[in-house]
Formats: structure tokens, sequence, C-alpha cells
């Protein structure tokens, strides 16, 4: 969908203008265009800005934008901030971790470990090899070991975290040498040393893969989408909803609907052009992606061990020699300051990391619970089902999950719901029942949608 700029630039001065929520007709009245360029203009203008759409009272499609215009994805001087944090941290991770391999480097030549390797290759090699090839092949690996600082692969797999939300995990980095019965998903000592310090790789959601997951949904479903959808395979608010609804209508140049019983509707019908749906984004609901959670080290306990008594021991003679040499010289700098510099940040940096970790974890852990109770809503039947309800429906849903308590959850519960769109209150009995009566009437326009278009007929009322 195309537009002119000057028509737009004319409904973008009067949405500055009207600050608030306006009809395609008090928009094509206001700056004097037709119906249809209003829309087109409207449609383009959601693109750029932050907006919702609603159904009012009386049927009528309004847009709100806002007292004041906000465009989409505008970074905030807090997100600035966080991210210049995130790119300085990715730069010292990037110099202590070669910092660290040159003092592994340094470690293995002290200690003789290439010494010792090469005659741990020469008893175990082949008949068919020398000594001295499996010696090199054993410096090799170490060396290569050392040098390779991403401690994790591109393949995930599936574990649980301690209240048994299963989620993925990056399979990290085998060891060096073979092990004659290794364990599942073991990591080599070396990939170990460096995520004492910066911590494993955790795996994030992509940012992009919820407009590629909903335009999957409505390539799968017959082309259509409602508010409800959106918040079933995104978790979103429900102003969150209703502004990425909107959004995606005008990318997608969706035509919105609304049903007699004033239910907002959008159909793509670009989206159903197609001749092979093999890239399509898989559709996972928002309930059946756990977050992973943070780690400190990643490591077992043993491993954590032995890298904190080496650690300690190299710390504890750097240190000695900081106090024992002169404060001048390359020896005091070599062997003294450099080394309990980076052998103090070993130790120091994982104990301030863990703190953001057990904050970032209480969240994590809300996140999945969250999931849980945002599956109740939409699994449990009724439009106004009780607390007890939706709480016995999400322990139902899996006995490897951790029970959730009524009254433990209950402040999670209120705001999740209140968020889903739910309106709480009392019913006679005393008890508290959230009413989900628009979500359950946009369930019901999915599923006659359906029909309809198995039947090869769309009937709904359009505002066109």
């Amino acid at each position: 969908m195309t537009t002119d700029s000057a028509p737009t630039q004319s409904v973008e001065t009067f949405l500055k203008r009207a600050r608030g929520r306006v009809s395609e007709g008090d928009v094509a009245a206001g700056v004097g265009v037709d119906v249809g360029t209003a829309r087109s203009s409207l449609y383009e203008l959601m693109r750029t800005y932050d907006c919702s759409m609603e159904v009012h009272d009386d049927g009528t499609l309004v847009y709100d934008f806002g007292a004041k215009l906000k465009r989409l994805n505008a970074v905030t001087f807090g997100e600035r901030l966080r991210a210049v944090g995130r790119w300085l941290w990715k730069a010292f991770s990037v110099v202590y971790k070669a910092s660290l391999a040159i003092v592994l480097v340094l470690y293995a030549v002290t200690f003789v470990v290439l010494i010792i390797g090469a005659a741990i290759a020469a008893s175990t090699a082949s008949k068919d090899e020398g000594p001295a090839v499996g010696a090199m092949r054993l410096v090799g690996a170490i060396f290569r070991g050392i040098f390779e600082f991403a401690t994790w692969s591109t393949v995930m797999y599936v574990q649980e975290d301690r209240y048994g939300y299963p989620h993925r995990h990056y399979e990290p980095r085998k060891p060096v040498l073979p092990q004659k019965n290794p364990k599942p998903h073991a990591k080599g000592f070396i990939a170990s040393v460096y995520d004492f310090v910066l911590g494993p790789k955790r795996v994030e959601p992509d940012a992009l893969a919820q407009r590629r997951e909903v335009a999957s949904f409505v390539r799968e479903r017959g082309g259509a989408l409602t508010i409800a959808d959106v918040q079933a395979l995104s978790g979103m608010s429900r102003d969150e909803a209703d502004r990425f609804f909107a959004r995606f209508v005008a990318e997608f140049d969706g035509d919105v609907d609304i049903t007699d019983e004033g239910v907002l509707f959008a159909r793509f019908p670009d989206l159903q052009r197609s001749s092979t749906s093999e890239h399509d984004e898989p559709i996972i609901y928002y309930w059946d992606e756990y977050e992973a959670p943070f780690e400190v080290t990643g490591n077992t306990t043993g491993k954590n061990i032995g890298i904190g008594l080496l650690a300690g021991f190299n710390l504890f003679c750097s240190a000695f020699a900081v106090l024992t040499l002169g404060a001048s010289g390359s020896a005091f700098v070599w062997l003294g300051a450099l080394p309990a510099t980076i052998f103090g940040l070993f130790f120091a940096i994982p104990l301030v990391r863990a703190i953001g970790v057990w904050r970032n974890n209480r969240k994590q852990h809300e996140h999945n619970i969250r999931k849980r109770i945002f599956a109740a809503v939409f699994k449990t039947e009724g439009a106004q089902p009780t607390f007890e309800a939706l709480v016995q429906t999400a322990n139902r849903r899996a006995s490897s999950e951790e029970t959730l308590d009524p009254q433990t959850v209950r402040p999670l519960l209120e705001t999740t719901l209140a968020e889903s769109g739910g309106d709480v209150s009392l019913n006679e009995a005393g008890d508290l029942v959230v009413d989900l009566s628009k979500l359950r009437d946009e369930e019901a326009t999915r599923a006659q949608h359906a029909v309809q278009v198995s039947r090869g007929q769309v009937a709904f009322s359009t505002h066109d």
C-alpha cells in the first residue's frame, strides 16, 4: 500500500492537533480528503508512530495515536546507556579472555604441561604413529582450546531448571582431551575457566522472531488475526498487543473487520498468497517458551573448586611477588602487579555477577509463572473463571513443574490478569473471578472464521 506524501503529512499534522482518538471519518473531514485516502494515510503513519485500534461503543473503528505522536522503536536515554554498557562489557570480555589466554599459555609452559602431555601421548599413541606425532596433536589441541574464546556451540538441547521448567541451552564446547566415557553435555576445562569469570552464553529470544511467528500464524490459520492471538503468541499485555496488532495491520496491509458483537478482527489476503511455507517461523505459544535461567559459571561444583584453587594459587604467588619485589621494574609488573590484577578480577567479577544473576533469576522465575498463568487464562473454560480454577488448570499442565499455591502467586496472578485484559471482581460466593469476555469473544471469532474459511466464505461485516 502506497500513499502520496502530501495527504499523509496533512493527516500527521491533523493528528498532532487532535491529540486523541480519531476515526477515519474524523480524519477525512478534518483534513479534507476522501475516506480511502484518510485510511491509507493512517496506515502509513501506523508504520512510523505508536498506535492502537479500538472499537467504539457504536461500532466505529477508532485509531489512538496518543496525546503525542511517539515514533516506533524510539530509543530512550536509558536504553542508550544500557546499549553502551553491553558494548563495554563485550569489549572487556574480549580483552580479559585474551589476557587469560596468555596466562594459560605461560602457565602451561611454566609447569611443563606440554611435556607431560607429550609423555601421555607417547604412551597412549597407536603403534602406527610415533610419540612425536601424538605429542604434536596434544599440543595443538591444548593451544586450540586456549584460543577458542567461544565456550559454546550453536547446537542447543533442552534441560530443566530447578523448578521443573524446560528451556533451551547451548551445547558447551567439548573437552580438549578425549574421554573414555564422556558425560552428556560435558564442558572442557579451558572453556570452564573462561565461564568461571564471564559466565556461559544464555539462549535469548530473537527480537524479530515475534513478527515472523505472527505472520506464520496468520498464514496457517486462514489469513486472520485477533488481539487475543497476539497475546497468546507473545504474552504481551492487552495494551502492548493492541499496538502490535495495529502496526502489524499497517505493515502487512490488513483488512480490518468488526463483527456484529463488536470484536476487532483483521484479514491478510496478501500473506495467504504463497507458493511454499518452508521458510515460515515455527508457531510456539507464549506459555510453551520457558525462559532459561541465568548462570554464574555453568560449571560443575568440582570444576569450580579446581579452577578456584588454581586461580587462588596464582593470586597468592602474584601477591607474594608484589610484597617482596620492589615497586618498580619489569619483574614487579610481569610477576606481581599484572597477574595480581588478572587473578584478583578472576574472583571479583563472578562475585559481582552473582548478585545480578540472583536478581535476574527472580525475574526469570516470575516470568515462567506468568507463562503458566497465561496458559491457564486461554485453556480454562468459561468467561468468568475463579482464581482457584486458573491455578488448578496451571498445576494440571505438567507434573514436572512446581506446584503453584494460590495465595503465594496471587499478587502475580492479579497483575497478569490485569495485563491480559481481564477485570477482577468478587462473585456472589465471595470468590475472586476474572472477566475474560473480550478474550472469549475474540476466540469465538477466530473459531467462526476458521469454519467460514473451510467453507470458502467470509460473512463478517466490515468497516469499509
